[in-house]
């Protein structure tokens, strides 16, 4: 069985479940990870991890210098050949710029995977834009959630031949279908970052205004926590929505899960933040909710048209249009008998594009054709 290096750092705190699917359902490859840093390995075991945390003392201020000064990590190369890998698999574009040396030096392919910041936030800035020139001529080839990921690479000077579309997968069996059908209130659940380009005011906005063409029974539910939860807290104070909303912060993705049967409508409404910063792809709660039968308001904002069936499984506004989401809030509040339908159709379209199954047997012919 062939060995595929997975790099990411530090393991899986900024990835989450999406990128575990990749590696513990492989087949007929053998994973191994090579991290800096590694947490949430009760949650995401996995059976070969080097970390940088584990090395001796003179290699770690070794590999703390080149990363600080070159922005490499140092002895991966020996790493690969210790466990006789065949191919590196980055899991974003800055992980696969900090392998450029590891490359060179052990001369095996270079696939990255971009998912989001990378894509987006990163190339802002000249120094990360200049490595990702580096990475875009030395990498062999490159993953991206959708078609506006895809030409978002290209657009930063990615050659098209290297790029591909490649679909994240969620465990369909593991969320179960719950058909919707309204009860004394209407719940709505937020499930995203605390952060600009979730848009989580825009969705609250709407909800205010919904409310106000016309009251309605209702809860509000907010999973997540990040820089902008004071904010976010005065926002729900000034909307009146306070006395029906609920702050439940961090959960793992197990929790998030058990969430989903309890709400009817997911709202993320995500944007492209001040600083440029995206989803690159689609939010994974996207596919989560419709897995789980919950019709969708969302936003045109990269890839998420393609996650979303709009005006099938969801519907989808223009980023910041409080206006067009408080109409598709209010059309599904009155029009709860769609709810089933749309349900089973995001179940579906989920089944279909991103089975996490199906996915990873198709990244596993993305490896035959590299090594």
């Amino acid at each position: 069985m062939k060995t595929v290096a997975h790099c990411i750092s530090p393991y899986l705190q900024t990835a989450g479940p999406w990128v575990y699917e990749q590696i513990h359902r492989l087949q007929r490859y053998r994973p191994v990870v090579l991290t800096q840093g590694a947490i949430n390995l009760d949650a995401y075991p996995v059976e070969v991890l080097y970390s940088a945390e584990e090395f001796l003392p003179h290699k770690r201020l070794l590999n703390r210098l080149a990363r600080k000064i070159g922005n490499q990590y140092a002895f991966y190369d020996g790493l690969l050949r210790r466990e006789n890998a065949v191919l590196m698999h980055a899991h974003f574009g800055y992980e696969g710029c900090r392998l450029l040396r590891a490359q060179r030096r052990s001369g095996l392919p270079l696939l990255t995977t971009f998912y989001g910041a990378d894509a987006t936030e990163y190339p802002r800035y000249p120094r990360w834009l200049r490595q990702f020139g580096e990475l875009f001529a030395q990498g062999t080839l490159f993953l991206a959630e959708g078609g506006a990921m895809a030409q978002r690479l290209v657009d930063l000077g990615c050659p098209a031949a290297k790029v591909r579309v490649w679909r994240l997968g969620v465990d369909v069996e593991r969320i179960a279908f719950t058909p919707r059908q309204l009860r004394a209130k209407v719940r709505f659940l937020i499930c995203a970052g605390f952060k600009e380009k979730k848009g989580i005011p825009y969705a609250l906005k709407a909800l205010a205004q919904a409310l106000e063409a016309r009251p309605f029974p209702y809860q509000l539910t907010l999973i997540g926590d990040g820089e902008d939860r004071l904010q976010l807290e005065a926002l729900v104070d000034e909307l009146a929505l306070r006395p029906h909303a609920i702050f439940r912060g961090f959960l793992p993705y197990a929790q998030v899960l058990e969430e989903l049967p309890q709400h009817d409508i997911l709202l993320q409404t995500s944007v492209t933040a001040q600083n440029g910063d995206g989803e690159g792809g689609a939010p994974v709660i996207l596919l989560d909710a419709q897995a789980a039968g919950m019709p969708i308001v969302a936003t045109t904002h990269a890839d998420i048209p393609e996650s979303v069936k709009d005006g099938e499984s969801g519907f989808l506004a223009g980023e910041r249009d409080v206006e067009a989401l408080a109409h598709y809030i209010g059309q599904l509040v009155e029009h709860a008998e769609r709810w089933e339908d749309m349900g089973r159709a995001g179940r579906k379209h989920v089944e279909e594009k991103y089975n996490a199954a199906k996915q990873v047997e198709e990244l596993e012919g993305i490896y035959d054709g590299l090594c």
